[in-house]
């Protein structure tokens, strides 16, 4: 794959009720596969999706994401939707980027599965003409899948292998990935229940939610 996007900063964006393995994988694959200075976990501090129902708070997910991207090359984390109004939308955390770095090119990645519900988003259908875009293939989508979608709701033209221009927009990238079925439900009904969660979360994660599991366990035992 050519790496158009090579020095981006890339935006990881999410609830990270708790950050797991995946998450950590997403954007390795991403910053490797384009060639970015690095990515930025940013944790919502409400999702509009979710609102505050079973989440943990806003400073402890924080914490748990510094603790779990400390050592590994390219990956940071970001605080401002912490300071921002409630609820977090992509857009509005994305425009206030834009705005705080003009001369940052800053790439939003996110999960095909994520990627196809865009139109369910707010102003979900506009992040294109935002910022570029980097669609991991976290469920084997493929292009043809992709440009499936893209053309129900752009017009595009192709860049390069994997790579597709928003017309009047920005690009959007492919970047394969092996499928590593983890999720955030899972690790909080598997830690619920008293199971294993090795191999799903950072070891800095799962010991800090060993040193407290009541803490964890009382915020998610009302997950829905």
């Amino acid at each position: 794959m050519s790496r158009p996007l090579s020095g981006s900063v890339g935006i990881l964006g999410g609830s990270f009720n708790p950050v797991h393995n995946g998450h950590l994988r997403m954007a390795i694959e991403a910053r490797e596969a384009l060639g970015l200075g690095r990515v930025d976990l940013l944790p919502a501090k409400v999702p509009p999706h979710k609102g505050k129902s079973g989440l943990l708070d806003f400073d402890l997910r924080l914490t748990l994401l510094r603790q779990a991207v400390t050592g590994v090359e390219g990956l940071g984390v970001s605080a401002l939707e912490g300071e921002m109004p409630v609820p977090s939308y992509s857009h509005v955390t994305l425009t206030r980027l834009c705005a705080m770095f003009p001369d940052t090119n800053h790439v939003f990645v996110l999960g095909s599965p994520d990627f196809l519900t865009l139109p369910d988003w707010h102003r979900g259908l506009e992040l294109p003409l935002l910022t570029d875009i980097a669609v991991v293939d976290r469920l084997g989508l493929g292009q043809a899948a992709v440009d499936e979608f893209l053309s129900r709701h752009w017009k595009w033209r192709e860049e390069g292998p994997g790579v597709r221009r928003i017309e009047t927009g920005r690009r959007v990238v492919l970047v394969p990935m092996a499928r590593l079925d983890v999720s955030a439900s899972m690790v909080r009904e598997k830690f619920c229940a008293g199971l294993e969660t090795s191999g799903l979360v950072p070891d800095a994660v799962r010991g800090r939610m060993l040193a407290d599991p009541h803490l964890f366990k009382d915020c998610w035992n009302v997950s829905p």
